[in-house]
């Protein structure tokens, strides 16, 4: 006689922080075309890079062409030309490479999915952190702009809120920067708890519908 398979415990009725995202779920946002995140949601990168590369490349090629001079520096005295030339193209072409890989490398992990139990949700695709909420403690879904249309999972016990505030990295002003964008992103989007869909292969409206029907009239979901 033969015991039955141990039934997989539910998931925790408090929202929680894991890892990864369960596999099979039955509704899931999975992205792709890292230059289409890149043109809808990375677009201010792009546009610094662009500009670098109108600087750089031109200043780069004209030192090469003329390696056999030096450029003067204060802190590093004399230069080769030719060395701070190949510098200014390897700059150049490491940060156009670089930006379509991190893309990549952000769209690879599934950002949200979820089931009969609650939502699952990478914010701001969030490369470790996962955020489980159970429906009753999700009080709305929508879609709003900010940096390009975003599914918002907005929970709520605002205490789970500033954990996922932009990270404050640099100097002072670099730190005020952040604290004012991430003030434009609550006044936008109302919650740190976000992904971005642009890339999503459905429409803001399908993937609406999708959770609507897991949520089952427990949550609010709409546009």
């Amino acid at each position: 006689m033969t015991m039955p398979e141990p039934t997989p415990a539910p998931p925790s009725a408090t929202p929680t922080l894991r890892q990864t995202v369960p596999a099979d779920l039955p509704f899931a946002v999975q992205p792709s075309g890292a230059w289409r995140h890149i043109i809808s949601h990375r677009r201010g990168e792009l546009v610094v890079l662009v500009l670098l590369a109108l600087f750089m490349l031109p200043a780069g090629v004209y030192m090469l062409l003329h390696s056999g001079e030096t450029v003067h520096s204060n802190r590093y005295g004399n230069m080769n030309s030719g060395l701070l030339g190949g510098g200014a193209l390897l700059l150049v072409a490491g940060l156009g490479v670089s930006l379509p890989i991190t893309a990549a490398r952000q769209l690879r992990q599934v950002p949200l999915a979820a089931d009969a139990h609650g939502v699952y949700v990478r914010p701001n695709l969030d490369p470790k952190r996962v955020l489980h909420l159970p429906w009753e403690h999700i009080e709305s879904i929508y879609v709003r702009n900010w940096h390009g249309p975003q599914l918002c999972v907005k929970p709520r016990d605002a205490r789970i809120e500033p954990q996922f505030n932009l990270a404050k990295q640099g100097d002072a002003s670099a730190r005020a920067g952040v604290a004012v964008a991430q003030k434009r992103r609550m006044k936008k989007l109302g919650t740190n708890v976000h992904v971005p869909i642009a890339t999503a292969g459905q429409t803001p409206d399908e993937l609406l519908a999708g959770l609507r029907y897991q949520a089952a009239g427990r949550v609010p979901v709409g546009s």
